[in-house]
């Protein structure tokens, strides 16, 4: 059965193959009986909705130990998101953003030090004062200048944890916090800024979830209420998410200019053509106008975030939608969900490509950036002094860009942890 999270037609979401979370997903996957098994479900449905299904290999599933094992040895090079999960999971994160950890991710900055680089409001950690910007020194007692990567997530993966962290001031702060099951909030910051006589809108963004309607509607009503006149868009780790949402930010950041106008267009295999379709901007109640957008983005703003720049470049112009970071992930295509529940499976194929209103798509290796500069990891979102917002805010008040300096230059050193599975999809511990 094809189904769409949040009502919906349709998700985009950019994450490595999801394993299935069971503890025994290899015994509940028959080989045998009248029952469909995991095999037979991917087999149909790669073969009918797969993008690439022309470019299946001939192979037989008796060789692999596991559905996951398969799954992966079907998908084209090109392919870097298919995946199937455990569809309870699945649905718990894209309808209410419900996971089990911190409620925080790390990155390491160009020095190697690992800071926060996003925390929900649910985080215990947050009520403690911890926010993006503060360094993590210790973990359980160890240095985390002498963890591995590896060691390090085997410290995170722990249900409860001794956390040092610093802040810029060379402050620390020893906090005992456990997991908890939480949802994330994916309107991460909304503020309006004061600056050089101009009501600036910034709105950090981090996935396009259920929830995320009523977020982002209250984010533009406030936005309408300051009476802002510039939008920095905040999309640096929004991995994507629903289509959906997707349409819906683009209509707030347009004020209903362009409803029934074209936003997207869908296009599946050469045996699902019928399926094809275009996807219009619809009318919102909270819309609220912005004439252009700076878009703060990284390699890790992806898919549904990408298909809102793309989109809103026909109608703004592409000077008007402005991208400050580093150039985006690439992924000009998206999934159904289709679920298998007698299996409590979940299959997410890649299924179709995306276009905006003029044919234009196809940005595999991402959409590069207008201003190139480094992820600035020591300031907490909105903060005015963080390289990226300040770089926007010099632009609206001088019409350029302000020279780059060696030090907030486009560093190659920053790294994340290369996570797999749900964690993946979730992007924080």
């Amino acid at each position: 059965m094809k189904f769409s999270i949040l009502n919906k037609y349709s998700l985009v979401v950019i994450l490595a193959s999801l394993f299935l979370s069971c503890s025994d997903d290899n015994n509940i996957l028959p080989r045998s009986g009248t029952n469909k098994t995991a095999y037979e479900v991917i087999d149909k449905t790669m073969q009918e909705w797969y993008l690439w299904n022309e470019d299946l290999p001939d192979i037989s599933s008796a060789n692999y130990s596991s559905a996951n094992d398969y799954f992966e040895a079907l998908l084209a090079d090109q392919d870097r998101w298919s995946y199937i999960a455990n569809l309870d999971e699945l649905l718990a994160y894209f309808e209410n953003g419900t996971y089990t950890g911190y409620g925080l991710s790390f990155k390491f900055d160009s020095n190697n030090d690992l800071r926060v680089k996003l925390i929900f409001d649910e985080s215990p950690l947050a009520a403690e004062g911890i926010t993006r910007g503060w360094k993590l020194v210790n973990i359980n007692q160890l240095a985390i200048s002498n963890l591995s990567e590896e060691q390090i997530l085997n410290e995170l993966d722990k249900s409860s944890g001794i956390f040092i962290f610093e802040n810029n001031a060379g402050e620390q702060k020893e906090i005992t916090a456990s997991q908890k099951v939480l949802n994330q909030n994916t309107v991460l910051k909304r503020e309006v800024i004061p600056y050089e006589g101009t009501q600036v809108a910034y709105l950090a963004f981090d996935s396009f979830l259920g929830k995320s309607e009523d977020e982002l509607n209250e984010a533009f009503t406030y936005f309408k209420e300051q009476n802002a006149k510039e939008l920095v868009l905040d999309l640096r780790y929004n991995g994507g998410g629903s289509t959906y949402i997707s349409n819906q930010l683009a209509d707030l950041i347009t004020g209903n200019a362009y409803v029934g106008e074209v936003y997207s267009k869908v296009s599946h295999n050469n045996s699902k053509t019928s399926e094809n379709f275009t996807e219009a901007f619809e009318s919102q109640a909270s819309a609220y106008g912005f004439e252009r957008v700076f878009v703060i983005t990284t390699s890790g703003t992806a898919s549904a975030s990408e298909m809102v720049i793309n989109g809103l470049k026909p109608y703004l112009g592409e000077d008007n939608v402005i991208l400050i970071g580093s150039k985006t992930h690439g992924k000009p295509v998206g999934m159904y969900v289709f679920e298998e529940k007698a299996l409590n499976l979940a299959i997410v194929p890649i299924s179709f490509s995306i276009t905006n209103a003029l044919n234009e798509g196809g940005y595999f290796d991402g959409i590069p950036v207008n201003y190139e500069i480094s992820d600035d990891l020591s300031h907490d979102f909105g903060d005015i002094d963080e390289s990226n917002l300040k770089a926007a805010l010099e632009y609206i008040k001088n019409k350029k860009f302000p020279v780059i300096t060696a030090a907030k230059a486009l560093s190659t050193n920053e790294r994340e942890f290369k996570k797999k599975g749900l964690e993946e999809l979730i992007d924080a511990f």
